[in-house]
């Protein structure tokens, strides 16, 4: 891919761009808040998003929850579960940014909501932008990297999603 990395204003070029899941992750860490000790490492592979580019920049996504994965079926099942993140219930988390903004160099903030189970919570994200460039088969890709954490219960999940969106 011919990438250009500028010093970005907007984290993400004018236009329409949508979410490649292919060429993006999501990861998560939970950390117990008591102990400070690190329990569980997991991703999800099932999700989409779009972001809108320029001066009003926006992101959406939603992850399908039944596709957590963490290399253990039991650990996975018991994420599945009604005792973490019932699956069957509230099959989507959903990410809804209110705010965009460039703090300096390719470092920005996304405000938003996460809802999990129903429940919406105010999140803000850091986000650095990489790079913006046209891959071998001449589809035009902008690359960014997202990263945050919200409170859940006793835990507190670190999020970090690497992600490659194409223009649309």
């Amino acid at each position: 891919m011919a990438a250009v990395q500028t010093e970005a204003q907007t984290l993400i070029p004018t236009g329409t761009w949508v979410v490649d899941p292919v060429h993006s992750s999501i990861r998560f860490d939970v950390v117990e808040t008591d102990s400070m000790m690190k329990s569980i490492s997991g991703r999800f592979t099932d999700f989409e998003g779009s972001v809108e580019g320029g001066e009003e920049q926006s992101a959406r996504g939603v992850v399908h929850t039944p596709s957590v994965l963490t290399d253990n079926e039991q650990r996975d099942a018991h994420l599945r579960s009604n005792d973490l993140l019932g699956t069957d219930r509230y099959p989507e988390i959903r990410f809804e940014s209110s705010r965009i903004e460039h703090i300096e160099g390719d470092r920005h903030t996304i405000a938003g909501e996460l809802t999990v189970k129903e429940v919406a919570i105010p999140v803000e994200l850091e986000a650095k932008y990489q790079a913006t460039g046209t891959d071998a088969d001449g589809v035009e890709k902008t690359l960014f990297r997202v990263q945050g954490d919200i409170e859940w219960g006793p835990t507190r999940v670190e999020i970090t999603a690497d992600i490659t969106a194409v223009r649309q």
